[in-house]
C-alpha cells in the first residue's frame, strides 16, 4: 500500500512546480508571442516541471525508504510503498527525449516561419510547411545524436576502474589490548 501523505506531496509538488513555470513562461514570453506559440511555451513550462522534479525526485525516495534496511524487498511493511526504480527510470527516459526531440523540434517549428518564406513571396525559395521544415531538420538532429550515443556505446560501453583491497587488523579474535594495559601508540 502506498504512503497517502507520499501520494499528497507528490501532488503538491507538481501542482507547485506547474504553477512556478507557468509564472516564469509567462513574465519571461517575447511581448511578440503574447498570444501566440502555445506549443514551445508548453514545452518550455513542462520542461521546468521535468527539472524541478528531477530534483524533487531524490528526497522523495528518501522519504520513500524510510531509512529501513528492510526496503529493499524483504521487509516494506514500514515503507511507502512507491515503486521509485519506476519513478528514476521514467525521468532518465524523460530528459533525453525532451532535450534532442521535443525542444530542437520546437525551436525548428517555431523558427520556420519568417514570414516571407510562408508567404510564398521569398525570393528563390519554395514554400514549405512549418511541420515539415520542423521535421527535417529534427531528422538531422536524431540522425546526429543516434550516431554519437551508438558510438560511444560501442566503443566506450565498460571501463576498468583500479581497486585496492586493503585489509585490516581482525577485531573479532579480541582486543588489541587488553583492559589493564595502557595504549602507547
Amino acid at each position: 500500500m502506498a504512503d497517502i501523505f507520499l501520494i499528497c506531496v507528490i501532488v503538491v509538488g507538481f501542482f507547485l512546480l506547474t504553477v512556478v513555470g507557468l509564472y516564469f513562461v509567462v513574465k519571461y514570453q517575447h511581448p511578440d508571442d503574447k498570444n501566440d506559440a502555445y506549443i514551445p511555451k508548453l514545452v518550455v513550462l513542462l520542461g521546468f516541471v521535468l527539472a524541478g522534479g528531477t530534483v524533487f525526485l531524490l528526497p522523495l525516495d528518501v522519504a520513500n525508504n524510510s531509512n529501513f534496511a528492510g526496503c529493499e524487498g524483504f521487509n516494506t511493511a514500514v515503507c511507502g510503498g512507491l515503486n521509485m526504480v519506476l519513478f528514476w527510470d521514467i525521468i532518465y527516459w524523460l530528459i533525453p527525449a525532451w532535450v534532442f526531440i521535443l525542444i530542437p523540434f520546437c525551436i525548428f517549428y517555431y523558427e520556420a516561419d519568417d514570414g516571407m518564406l510562408m508567404a510564398g513571396t521569398s525570393v528563390g525559395a519554395k514554400p514549405k510547411s512549418k511541420l515539415k521544415e520542423a521535421l527535417c531538420y529534427e531528422s538531422f538532429v536524431v540522425v546526429i545524436f543516434g550516431l554519437i550515443f551508438a558510438m560511444t556505446y560501442l566503443f566506450m560501453n565498460s571501463t576498468s576502474i583500479p581497486v585496492r583491497d586493503w585489509t585490516g587488523p581482525d577485531f573479532a579474535a579480541g582486543p588489541l589490548y587488553s583492559i589493564g594495559e595502557e595504549f602507547n601508540s
